[in-house]
């Protein structure tokens, strides 16, 4: 629950507006209205409330975090006191649900309904972080001390803003070689990380105001940064292969966005890919709006055959360049490295450095040196196949047991790589109650409204994802939300039949 706050903002004060919020936050915390462990509101609902940025509330809530009067918990909210110890159950469905995605605030109050706590044998649907035993903790530690031994205290300095040399000679050679990306170092930004990769073309780009498209429905963690950035975010319809090409057009036309946000391959969280058409056509489009493409490839290497398609950046023109490529390796090597990296058009190589160096300055250079000879070793492409071939596995344990305890859906197609099922539910039926209703039966599922971006309502999917799940796991936590799904059923038909005699 949100605490009960009041705040208002003169706008002909001359005092800053974040501030005006924050002293009034500020006096009541210390008068005691607010009390330790109570939860502030969304960023976005006090920002709608108050008719100000989104930007605002947070320099607001900054400030009063520089204070010690409140604490951020990342993915739970902003809470008062400097120890909201006062909300275990909050942070442990949170934990459960997923250590590794971005929502935003009003999508976490959705999930967290009612206090449900998790146990420890949970089955995790929801979350999109593969568990600690498929880590290549061996050959990476065999790296790092290698590195140790080789370049001892060098290894601890900081790095260019762009990244280790040589790693990003490395990865320009694999960019070439299997993507037929063609990139230089000096054009290649060594990143912490996905999220930090848009956030840092989002700094490059977007001044307030300006428009951005995006997937309908798409990576919530995108839609935080580019409204921290106060743009304004339009939504496209996806299709079985790609984004809806007639709205885009019409979209490119009546907004002249700056940014497009996609997700061409497995994309989140619906898992479809981009056909060849349409990755040339938006090629196109870009280039004959001057927009520029964010693509996301967060998954693409995870592909169970051998007809995987190029990325976009492959697709681009030299002498007009409209993609910045960001790729990260955490999804299938080992999330908490948080390493990727991102190569952008020449024009914009200059803004995306200072962009990094503002960030962070540089990412951590023992990571980047001990991946470096990962991926010279050749141990990346032999721990990629065995993935591959574990999540084939799980997808098609997945798809049995949907086919077994689950007749009454109708499947999607099954798709050719990723670790995702964007699964429709039977009419009537709300994700939103599905997903408390599962999880008090100890199975987690993402309810689909998570992942909107525009008015359209998704509260008749659900994702699940097997990332974290084994074929014994998924098996026994189908049969389970098999279950919870008859339940509803059978309300619902209890509801239709009492309805005529009310």
């Amino acid at each position: 629950m949100h605490a009960s706050l009041i705040v208002s903002v003169q706008s002909n004060s001359s005092v800053a507006k974040y501030r005006q919020i924050a002293e009034q936050i500020a006096g009541q915390i210390s008068d005691g209205t607010l009390l330790p462990g109570d939860r502030l509101p969304p960023i976005r609902i006090l920002s709608e409330q108050l008719s100000v940025n989104s930007a605002t509330i947070v320099k607001a809530y900054e400030s009063l975090q520089k204070q010690s009067l409140v604490t951020k918990i990342p993915g739970s909210g902003v809470y008062v006191g400097s120890d909201p110890a006062q909300r275990p159950d909050e942070r442990k469905v949170r934990s459960e649900f997923d250590d590794d995605e971005l929502y935003l605030d009003d999508e976490i109050d959705l999930m967290q309904k009612g206090t449900i706590v998790i146990g420890d044998d949970a089955i995790n649907f929801a979350t999109s972080t593969p568990t600690s035993d498929m880590f290549p903790v061996a050959p990476f530690k065999e790296a790092i001390d290698t590195v140790l031994d080789r370049d001892g205290g060098r290894a601890f300095e900081y790095d260019e803003s762009n990244g280790y040399l040589p790693l990003r000679e490395s990865i320009c050679t694999m960019l070439n070689e299997v993507y037929a990306v063609r990139s230089t170092p000096e054009r290649l930004q060594i990143i912490s990380g996905a999220q930090q990769g848009i956030d840092i073309a989002a700094k490059a780009l977007l001044d307030p105001g300006d428009c951005v498209l995006v997937e309908d429905p798409t990576y919530t963690g995108a839609l935080a940064v580019f409204k921290s950035r106060g743009a304004r975010i339009v939504s496209v319809p996806m299709e079985q292969d790609g984004i809806d090409l007639v709205h885009l057009e019409k979209s490119l036309q009546y907004y002249c966005p700056k940014v497009l946000y996609l997700m061409p391959d497995y994309q989140n969280p619906t898992t479809c890919s981009y056909s060849e058409e349409k990755r040339s056509a938006v090629i196109a489009a870009a280039r004959r709006h001057a927009c520029y493409i964010i693509e996301d490839d967060f998954l693409s290497d995870l592909s169970f055959n051998a007809s995987s398609y190029r990325p976009l950046k492959s697709y681009d023109d030299p002498a007009d360049e409209r993609v910045i490529h960001i790729k990260s390796f955490s999804k299938l090597l080992m999330p908490g490295l948080r390493i990727g990296f991102l190569t952008a058009p020449r024009s914009l190589s200059r803004d995306i450095l200072q962009a990094k160096h503002l960030t962070d300055i540089s990412s951590a250079g023992l990571i980047q040196r001990a991946f470096d000879l990962y991926l010279r070793s050749g141990v990346w492409e032999t721990h990629l196949s065995q993935m591959c071939r574990r999540y084939h596995g799980r997808q098609q344990q997945l798809f049995r047991s949907l086919e077994e305890h689950l007749q009454q859906i109708d499947l999607p197609p099954r798709p050719t790589g990723g670790f995702n099922l964007w699964l429709p539910l039977p009419q009537g039926i709300s994700a939103s109650a599905l997903y408390r209703d599962a999880a008090a039966k100890g199975v987690l599922c993402t309810p689909g409204n998570v992942f909107r971006a525009g008015r359209r309502d998704f509260d008749d999917h659900i994702r699940l994802s097997i990332a974290a799940a084994d074929e014994q796991q998924i098996e026994r936590g189908i049969v389970l939300l098999s279950q919870v799904i008859g339940d509803h059923l059978k309300q619902r038909t209890r509801s239709d039949f009492l309805s005529p005699m009310l």
